[in-house]
């Protein structure tokens, strides 16, 4: 997949769950309902703009954008959901994680959470 913009994620091996290779965003100037959409896209090396299930499939993104947007400044929390096979973690502090989708076992489809 090739993107303009730069790599958004980073691996995160100490954020593994449940046999799931984890990618974090720690900080980013997007909104997070777009760095959301493009770390997604970056883990599962698709195109965000293809067919598949859109953000707004799931969640709002505005909603998303207003929730822990600077102007809710000291608000605290987490939202989680499913998109493309990964489980998200949106954290108030801006920061995402992204685990991998699984293959038909179980099992994340990167080598690297099954090493680990």
């Amino acid at each position: 997949m090739t993107h303009d913009i730069e790599v958004l994620t980073e691996r995160a091996p100490s954020l593994d769950r449940d046999g799931r290779a984890a990618h974090r965003v720690e900080s980013t100037d997007l909104e997070l309902s777009t760095a959301t959409v493009l770390a997604v896209a970056e883990v599962t090396d698709a195109d965000p703009l293809d067919d598949g299930p859109v953000l707004y499939d799931v969640l709002d993104p505005d909603a998303l954008d207003r929730l822990f947007g600077d102007a809710h400044d000291g608000v605290s929390g987490q939202v989680s959901f499913e998109l493309r096979g990964c489980h998200v973690d949106v954290h108030s502090d801006g920061e995402l994680v992204v685990l991998e989708p699984t293959d038909a076992s179980g099992e994340s489809r990167s080598s690297a959470a099954r090493s680990a």
